[in-house]
């Protein structure tokens, strides 16, 4: 058995529709998914539909952005008995129409400074929610640039970088635990040791020891951090539907791994 928990669709910076995630699951054999879009919940109620049409099982979430001394930290957050909360619902229309405001003008910005092609309209007929991924996507094809090029554009090091809103770890977690999730550190393998450390001193409930940008020997390693800190271990193909993630089923875990979250969550084969 697969289980994959951690993916994305266009509700925020996927290209994937809720149809599309569904069939390259079972294209790819994964036998259970979460759904966790970026600061997102809207897509929620299509995928559980859907799945339920298809006979398939997802598990519901989503990605929250959170921030810890000016280095971003995502905290995927799986919804218990797959109930999604409805603060999260007034919080993803709230985020969307923040990093939309964001977006027009982090992207003028570039144009200005950086005299680069933009086109507002393709980027919001891509996503739900706007990531600096789906801006980066946009000046690539809009410029003819590859992704390295791209990214500097829509990096902190660029002059035309606009912050997002983010909450702190703290408050993010606090967020998460009062909506009654069940809460997972996402790609640790992405932040220094000495921060993974700290942050998991907000009180985690699982950290994700195999996701695609592991280095070696950061399976091994992690896992030892989960059990020194008494956390279950997950997994995300964190997949976005495009060539620069993974496909979802790349990093997964086992039935046996799973048992322990689908118990805190609440989940049974009939979800």
């Amino acid at each position: 058995m697969k289980i994959d928990l951690h993916n994305h669709t266009r509700y925020s910076d996927g290209l994937y529709t809720c149809r599309e995630l569904l069939e390259a699951a079972e294209k790819n054999h994964t036998d259970i998914f979460a759904l966790t879009d970026h600061d997102s919940v809207l897509g929620c109620e299509e995928m559980k539909q859907l799945a339920d049409q298809m006979g398939k099982k997802v598990i519901l979430g989503m990605e929250l952005s959170t921030d810890y001394h000016g280095k971003s930290v995502h905290i995927v957050c799986l919804f218990k008995k797959n109930r999604i909360p409805p603060f999260f619902k007034n919080f993803s229309l709230e985020m969307i129409e923040k990093r939309k405001k964001r977006a027009v003008e982090m992207m003028k910005k570039v144009e200005q400074i950086y005299h680069l092609k933009i086109d507002l309209s393709r980027l919001f007929s891509e996503s739900i929610l706007i990531t600096r991924a789906n801006m980066r996507r946009n000046l690539e094809v809009c410029n003819h640039l590859t992704k390295e090029e791209a990214s500097f554009y829509v990096s902190s090091r660029s002059e035309a970088y606009v912050p997002s809103t983010k909450l702190s770890v703290e408050e993010g977690v606090r967020m998460a635990r009062e909506n009654d999730c069940f809460i997972i550190l996402a790609h640790p393998c992405q932040l220094s040791k000495e921060d993974v450390e700290e942050i998991l001193k907000y009180g985690f409930d699982a950290i994700e020891i195999r996701h695609p940008s592991n280095r070696e020997n950061d399976e091994a390693y992690f896992q030892k951090v989960a059990e020194r800190h008494h956390l279950l271990i997950s997994a995300g193909s964190d997949c976005h539907g495009d060539q620069t993630h993974a496909p979802i089923g790349t990093c997964t875990l086992s039935g046996p791994e799973f048992a322990p979250i689908a118990e805190r969550i609440g989940w049974n084969d009939g979800d």
